[in-house]
């Protein structure tokens, strides 16, 4: 008596760069991929327009608007106007290397983590709305291999983006700050603290990648992953302020900004803030590890039910 043998697995590395073409074959993804750097420069270019090195103009700017608001407040009762000085209104006009650009890089990652986001969607997405998918759950009947294979994928292919943006970005930035600005205070903690930020930044764009590519797999159309994610975005923030404001840290864009923020690493800032809203950051703003931590409660139920559904249940 003769037994069929069933389908029999590919090896695992013809398995990995299939799914990796497969990944990166997507026009939208490839014009992303390629457009990239261009946006980089374009940031950059903007910064060196956009910032000069002429102080003494900017102190006289300020001076004339302290005097302007020292006659104001001599019209008023004493008392009733917070006395300032010129400082206050000086605003430096050069790229502070030290400063502006952890700005930048925050802004660049936390866009990027939302392109993520969609480029996790359309790789979680897309083969079943071409039934494509029908076809590789055939040639690989190790459904949970192929979920992890792709998974990684496209979370090591969106980590491996912020970890090069970092990389072409902050050179960039180095040059406005040559030409248009200042390195002063650019030290030793300086740079661990721009490295920690930017492999924390990687993770998180790769996370959220995860995060879109599971969504997708636990809804199996594209469209819907993507009206779901919009809907939070859009609705999340508005939603947990109104109802339960102690959670806003908690919600996708209080994740980002609390892994991004490098104000609690730097030791000089804790010491010289300026303002309440800015001291109180210092004191008790949310660290990385409970960001993380809140971005876990967002990943683990939807990667693990899509991974259930995918490895458990039909996929026709």
């Amino acid at each position: 008596m003769t037994l069929l043998a069933g389908p029999s697995s590919p090896p695992l590395n013809r398995l990995v760069r299939a799914e990796l073409h497969r990944v990166l074959s997507p026009k939208p993804v490839r014009y992303a991929l390629g457009a990239l750097p261009l946006v980089l420069l374009a940031l950059a270019v903007s910064a060196y327009l956009g910032h000069h090195t002429d102080v003494a103009s900017a102190w006289r700017s300020a001076e004339a608007a302290y005097r302007a608001y020292a006659e104001e407040a001599a019209s008023r009762p004493a008392g009733s106007v917070e006395i300032l000085s010129p400082r206050e209104f000086f605003d430096d006009p050069r790229y502070l290397m030290a400063k502006a650009s952890f700005v930048d890089l925050r802004a660049v990652l936390s866009g990027l983590s939302l392109a993520a986001l969609v480029f996790g969607i359309l790789s979680g997405g897309a083969d079943w709305s071409s039934r494509v998918m029908l076809t590789l759950a055939a040639a690989e009947p190790r459904r949970s291999r192929l979920f992890l294979t792709r998974g990684l994928l496209v979370t090591g292919v969106a980590t491996a983006a912020a970890v090069l943006t970092t990389v072409f970005f902050v050179p960039l930035l180095l040059v406005v700050a040559q030409f248009k600005g200042s390195l002063a205070e650019t030290d030793g903690r300086y740079w661990a603290v721009l490295a920690v930020v930017g492999a924390r930044g990687a993770v998180l764009v790769g996370l959220v990648a995860l995060l879109g590519y599971g969504l997708a797999m636990l809804t199996r159309r594209t469209a819907t992953a993507l009206g779901i994610a919009l809907a939070y975005l859009v609705a999340a923030g508005r939603v947990v302020q109104e109802y339960v404001p102690a959670l806003a840290e908690y919600e996708l864009a209080g994740i980002t900004f609390a892994v991004l923020n490098e104000r609690l690493l730097m030791e000089t800032d804790r010491t010289t803030c300026v303002g309440e809203a800015a001291c109180l950051v210092m004191r008790e703003g949310t660290t990385a590890t409970p960001a993380f931590l809140a971005l876990a409660v967002h990943l683990v139920p939807v990667v693990a039910a899509a991974w259930w559904r995918f490895a458990r249940r039909d996929v026709g």
